[in-house]
């Protein structure tokens, strides 16, 4: 009943994946943040049943993207377990180094907003939906995509972390909100409120990490601000994430 709408689950094994299994999981869906992470998150995807895989260049790599790049993503969207173009989007706060080193400072904003553009051109070439993250100030980020198109083939805000009027504009243009755990966990009074007033149909779930157990609390907290049994918000998450990917 449970799902993960965005996960980095590497090289995961299969003893890790019967786990998922066991507790209820039914998709898991594995994100790149570059060709060589985007590659792995496919050679999972093949191998375990509950796995799916999305694939992009993260805003922290920004300056990485280039024609070659998209030309590559074009070829492995070919495989049936790549379902999604992500991780894309938007980050002005500061970045991770490939050698997950954090530093303060950002790809430059144009640059980023360039490999944005372009990925999102991909998704719409290839009427795929695409999950994107947002660490832009205000609405910048809804004003690209809903001036993009791309609400036409599918639309998802990773890590949702902003306040009910972002929630309102995007439930009016069909953009489904991705409930992460640690941002609902910090319990701001301002985001539980867009979280309360946003329909359960517009919402997913996410750990953004290699623990999708974590899933389970995201969805007794969900629970807990709408009234629901965490079950139910569960296998509704897992429909609206199945229903974005036409799965």
């Amino acid at each position: 009943m449970y799902s993960e709408s965005h996960c980095h689950l590497g090289d995961m094994n299969l003893g890790d994946i019967r786990k998922a299994e066991k507790m209820g999981f039914e998709l898991l869906l594995t994100s790149g943040i570059d060709p060589p992470s985007s590659k792995q998150a496919i050679s999972t995807a093949r191998r375990h049943e509950i796995v799916k895989s999305c694939i992009g260049v993260h805003p922290w790599y920004a300056d990485e993207y280039n024609d070659d790049v998209g030309n590559q993503f074009r070829e492995m969207t070919k495989d049936s377990e790549c379902v999604a173009i992500s991780e894309i989007g938007l980050d002005f706060i500061g970045r991770m180094t490939h050698e997950w080193v954090r530093e303060d400072r950002f790809i430059e904003p144009n640059i980023q907003r360039e490999a944005l553009d372009a990925q999102l051109d991909i998704a719409r070439e290839l009427k795929m939906p695409a999950i994107v993250h947002d660490r832009a100030p205000g609405h910048e980020m809804l004003e690209i995509l809903i001036n993009s198109g791309n609400t036409d083939t599918g639309l998802a805000i990773h890590g949702f972390s902003k306040d009910i009027g972002y929630a309102r504009k995007c439930v009016d243009h069909g953009i489904l909100l991705s409930v992460g755990l640690r941002t609902i966990q910090a319990g701001d009074s301002t985001y539980i409120k867009a979280v309360a007033e946003t329909p359960i149909e517009y919402l997913l779930t996410e750990t953004a990490s290699r623990k999708p157990a974590g899933v389970i609390t995201c969805c007794e907290l969900i629970g807990n601000i709408k009234g629901m049994p965490k079950e139910e918000v569960g296998a509704a998450c897992t429909r609206n994430l199945k229903r974005l990917l036409g799965l």
